[in-house]
This record gives C-alpha cells, sequence and structure tokens, in this order.
C-alpha cells in the first residue's frame, strides 16, 4: 500500500494520487530549457524535500516542480546551485505563496 501515487507530466505538471484525491500541481516555467537529463531526480529531490520537511502535498509538488524547472535550464545533473532563499522568492514568484 501506498500513501501516494505521482504521476509526471513533464512541462504540463503533475498529478497526485492521495487520499481519495487528485490534486494537480502546475508546472514552475524554467527560465530556460537546456537539458532534461536529471530532472526526475531533481523532482523526487523536492518531493523528499517537502515530505521531510511536514509540507502539505500541494506544497510539496509544487516544491518538486520548481525543482525540476531549475534544473532543466542547465546542462548536465548537477550543475545548478541556488541558494533557499533564492528558492524561496523565486516559489513564491511561481505560485504566490510561500514553500
Amino acid at each position: 500500500m501506498v500513501e501516494a501515487l505521482i504521476v509526471t507530466r513533464g512541462a504540463n505538471g503533475s498529478v497526485i494520487h492521495t487520499g481519495g484525491r487528485e490534486i494537480a500541481i502546475p508546472p514552475a516555467r524554467p527560465e530556460a530549457v537546456v537539458d532534461p537529463t536529471g530532472c526526475g531526480d531533481a523532482y523526487r529531490a523536492g518531493l523528499l524535500f517537502g515530505l521531510m520537511n511536514g509540507r502539505d502535498w500541494e506544497t510539496t509538488g509544487r516544491i518538486a516542480s520548481l525543482m525540476g524547472a531549475i534544473k532543466v535550464a542547465h546542462a548536465g545533473t548537477q550543475h545548478h546551485r541556488f541558494t533557499f532563499e533564492d528558492f524561496r522568492q523565486r516559489y513564491r514568484r511561481e505560485f504566490g505563496s510561500e514553500p
């Protein structure tokens, strides 16, 4: 048994199925589309961060979405860098709330 099933749809966002609900997660807009390699891993890292920090599914999915958008704008799998404050500001711009 799983708590949630998550379906990613690339540039079309993702959907989280949990507790009998279907939560549509909007895509975060990438600054550029350079290399998709590692985007799934970045998305997963965002999911883990949200879950480990007690965020609800909507916020967790948006964190994951933004992580994927940040990654796709850089070549390679681990060449993107940002501070937590940079992430927080971009999250606010993308989704209009706090992460």
